[in-house]
């Protein structure tokens, strides 16, 4: 195994944990690529947000658009470790902060989708 110190652990023993995990990182990843590919370096600003009342209201450098990615690493991140030491009082929080970087990571895949369709 090549992190031997997971096999023993109750955390990462949990199979609904673990997918939830595993599921919020692998869609990380995804929309951390799609945006590599669809978003190309440019001189001129992106707009990075779109509302009904004003429409585009906010524009920034191409690289702007890869925040999205960042947000999701910290959102995994933190629920993770808060999650990791709720784990032995309250199971149920714990997966449901793991579960909620899953949703998080599914929302911020959606708004990264429509900010490069609002580019086109």
């Amino acid at each position: 195994m090549l992190f031997p110190f997971l096999k023993n652990n109750l955390f990462f023993s949990d199979k609904f944990i673990r997918m939830n995990l595993v599921l919020s990182v692998i869609l990380n990843l995804l929309m951390l690529g799609w945006l590599y590919l669809k978003i190309t370096p440019q001189v001129e600003p992106l707009a990075l947000r779109y509302t009904i009342y004003f429409g585009i209201d906010l524009i920034g450098p191409w690289w702007h658009i890869f925040v999205f990615p960042l947000i999701g690493i910290i959102f995994i991140f933190v629920n993770s470790i808060l999650a990791y030491l709720v784990f032995l009082k309250v199971k149920l929080l714990a997966i449901l902060l793991t579960l909620t970087s899953t949703i998080c990571q599914i929302l911020l895949i959606i708004m990264s989708v429509l900010t490069v369709l609002l580019n086109r």
